[in-house]
Parts: C-alpha cells; structure tokens; sequence
C-alpha cells in the first residue's frame, strides 16, 4: 500500500545531496540536485517516498547568513546589480505568486496522499517567498515596511509572458478550483501549469543557470547560494510529484488527458520564451550565455518530463 513506512534507497552520491545540510549544499552542484529528477523519470518514487524526501530535506531561512552577500553587493558595479535584480525580481514575484495560488490544488486532490504531499509543498512555497524577502532586506537593502509593500516595488518591468502566466493562467486555474474541487480536468491542467511549465520548465532552468554561474564566479560560500541550492532541492520533488500525477492522469484515460495536457502546454510554450527574454541582451552574454542556450536547456527538460509522462509535446 502506498501508506506502507518504507526507506527509498537512493545511490551514494544522490543520498548525499538528499542528506545535504544547509551549510553543505555550499559544495552540491545544481546538476547533482537534478539528477534526482532525471532519476525519479526512470523509478518513480511514491507520493509517500516524496513526503519522506520532504521531512529529510528540512531547512530554515533563518539560518542562512546574507553578510558576505551584502558585501559582495556593495562591490558590485551597477550593472552586475541589474543583472542580479532582474532574475531575483522574477523569482521573488514568481514564489509569492506560486504560494498564493496552491491552496484549491490541496482541496481539489484525488486521493490523500496528493493532498499530504501538496500540504508540504504549500510549506516549501512559503519559505522560498520568506528567503528572497530575507535577502532582498538584507542584501539589496528596502524601506518597505512589509512583504506586500516589497513585493509591489520589485515586480519586474512590463513582461507579457510572465504577467500572463503568474497573474492569469495560474490564478485563473486556482480560481477554478476554489469554485468546483472536483474538476478533475481544472486539476489537470493547473497541475500541468504549475509543475511542468512553471517549475520543470522556467524555475528550474533560471536556478540552473543562476547557480552555475555563481559556481562559476567561486560564490559558493554566498548564503544565497546554500539557500538557492536547497530551493532547487524542494523544486526536484515538486517536478518529480507532477510528472507522477500527469503520468497516472494519462495511463488511466490517454483519450480525455493527453490532449488536455499537450494543448495546455502549446499554449504556454510563447509565455516561456517571454518570460526568459531579458530587456538587454548583455544580461547573458556578458556572462557567457545565451537566451537560446536557456532556451534549448528549457526544451530538452520539458521533453524529458513528457516522455516519463508518456505523450509528446505534438498534439
């Protein structure tokens, strides 16, 4: 039964970053926190092996130190300062947003170990949004005198595919939801939204390649790095448990899923790329990188994702 206590016996190098503490994912690459998706696509963990991962990967904003990161900040140039504020503004929003509207997800689940996974993953949201506020405070240095305050003040700048997916397609399937918790088409879809094309898709790949290039610069010690790295971690189990609920959606009815799933993805696909556009291209290649490199890494993902769940992107 799925309820059964059991231990999932991972590989030595993922247990280590399964096991990884707060001031050791300092030295875990964001590669090794993926892997544990590309593995969950090969043996599919349990809704309650997900649940264990979360009571073992527990971490607390309050013990990360922002200090080397203010100072690093004090030294940056000003376009290095706008570089890393237009990310982390997409971030910051992006986990309030997520937060904001997981709740008719929790009441809508189809079975009780769906709800108790999506409770904790209601926890995990909230600490993502209290650690950009953290750094943000800390860090970059605010007057507001409270998150909602905040949060008004660094929304990013007019982006149509972001605006679009966190203030409309997401919210508007949440609302959904809240007005008929049995809609099981509601819950697909939103499920698809939110874990495939949000977190699979576009967090994923910004964390990839935020944390590589921190790597790359020898940042690790930042305390935004620890606790970047252990927001990727919690995402791994967001990923693998909504890869889990589209791949059971399309095995018992590929007629009434697939479809839904595939069009709800079409449809989001220019969101993407809108999303990711920056309003300078120096924003990457000043760091070696490219918008069609995130792209490319955004695709290759999201196909990954959808061959475990068994359809294709093709309608």
């Amino acid at each position: 039964m799925e309820l059964k206590s059991r231990v999932e016996q991972l590989p030595p190098d993922l247990d280590r970053v399964a096991r990884a503490s707060l001031g050791q994912l300092g030295d875990i690459r964001i590669d090794d926190v993926l892997a544990f998706i590309d593995r969950g696509l090969e043996n599919m963990p349990s809704y309650m092996d997900l649940y264990r991962r979360w009571e073992t990967q527990q971490w607390a904003v309050s013990d990360l130190d922002f200090t080397v990161d203010r100072e690093h900040w004090l030294q940056s140039s000003d376009f290095e300062r706008e570089v890393t504020l237009w990310g982390r503004r997409l971030f910051f929003n992006g986990e309030e947003r997520v937060t904001a509207t997981l709740a008719p997800f929790v009441w809508a689940a189809p079975k009780p170990e769906i709800e108790l996974f999506l409770s904790t993953q209601m926890v995990d949201e909230a600490r993502h949004t209290i650690f950009f506020d953290r750094w943000w405070r800390e860090v970059v240095g605010t007057d507001a005198p409270d998150m909602e305050t905040l949060l008004r003040e660094v929304r990013p700048d007019v982006n149509e595919g972001y605006d679009t997916l966190f203030y409309d397609r997401l919210p508007g399937t949440a609302q959904r939801l809240a007005s008929n918790p049995r809609d099981v088409d509601a819950f697909i879809e939103g499920i698809t939204i939110y874990h495939i094309v949000v977190e699979a898709t576009l967090a994923l790949t910004g964390q990839r390649f935020e944390l590589e290039s921190m790597r790359q610069l020898e940042l690790t010690h930042h305390g935004f790095y620890q606790g970047f790295t252990a927001v990727a971690r919690d995402e791994s189990r967001h990923v693998n448990f909504g890869v889990k609920v589209l791949q059971e959606a399309v095995r018992e009815d590929p007629e009434r899923f697939a479809p839904l799933i595939q069009r709800t993805l079409v449809e989001c696909l220019p969101l993407i790329s809108g999303t990711i556009e920056p309003p300078d291209p120096r924003y990457y290649s000043e760091y070696g990188r490219s918008e069609e490199e995130l792209l490319e890494f955004a695709m290759n993902s999201l196909n990954n994702r959808l061959r475990a769940i068994g359809i294709n992107l093709a309608a």
